[in-house]
């Protein structure tokens, strides 16, 4: 942790088992932490089981979590998530308005996407795309995101920015707009394809496929398609499907 040894305590249910590490000015926090990823638990759940207990490391300030992930200059960035492990800025370091369930159900789900994806004894291959695995933390924690009007703006008065496969520099500078519009991809993901076509898209990463190919054959879309449509249609299901073909008709 830096300073020192850090104090430990486990903890978990059946379906999560986590350990939570921190420095004894946050022994005041752990109890609410504590409490707040039990709650959270069964909304990540929905995705699936995680197969590894996962280690929350309370950090003291913004500038050590920073230092610990190695991104400089995000004053917004609260936490940062691996498939076993969660780097947290203490929760009394931060605005109490921001909703700490919210927060950590997003991370909960990044580490159980990572722990869905990877095989059995191997080493961590591809990422998703940046627009999949936040927007699937996002949509499962329920955050309020931009609206499809503002990203619709955004992307008008844009043209030239990625916000699906966002450069470094455009997720640090637009958080709101890259976030918006990876929520709202995701959601209509679901929308079009189900649940259960992300949970086939994670087993098939996990079976050794490309993501690109587990995702053409989850959803039937290829993924560039997707990703495509999903911002020309400003992410409505409805422009995304377009007009409903004619089937024919007779008539005098």
């Amino acid at each position: 942790m830096g300073r020192e040894p850090p104090l430990a305590e486990d903890g978990g249910s059946r379906a999560l088992r986590f350990s939570l590490g921190y420095l004894p000015e946050d022994r005041s926090e752990v109890a609410g932490i504590r409490a707040t990823i039990l709650e959270a638990e069964p909304r990540v759940s929905r995705w699936g089981a995680f197969r590894r207990a996962v280690t929350i490391r309370i950090l003291p300030d913004h500038e050590a979590l920073e230092a610990a992930v190695g991104r400089h200059g995000y004053p917004w960035l609260r936490a940062w998530a691996f498939g076993d492990q969660i780097l947290l800025q203490s929760p009394r370091t931060w605005d109490r308005g921001r909703p700490l369930q919210e927060l950590l159900v997003h991370e909960l789900t990044h580490a159980l996407m990572y722990q869905l994806l990877q095989p059995d004894d191997v080493p961590f291959g591809e990422e998703p795309p940046p627009w999949f695995r936040e927007g699937m933390a996002s949509v499962t924690a329920g955050q309020e995101q931009l609206g499809l009007t503002e990203l619709r703006q955004f992307r008008d008065q844009h043209p030239g920015a990625d916000l699906l496969r966002p450069s470094g520099e455009l997720y640090r500078t637009e958080k709101e707009a890259v976030y918006g519009a990876a929520h709202r991809a995701f959601e209509l993901l679901v929308e079009l394809c189900g649940e259960r076509a992300v949970r086939d898209v994670l087993r098939g990463v996990r079976s050794g496929a490309r993501f690109a190919d587990a995702f053409a054959m989850a959803t039937g879309y290829a993924l560039e398609t997707f990703e495509a449509k999903a911002v020309s249609s400003g992410f409505s299901a409805t422009a995304f499907q377009g007009p409903v073909p004619a089937t024919g008709a007779g008539g005098p």
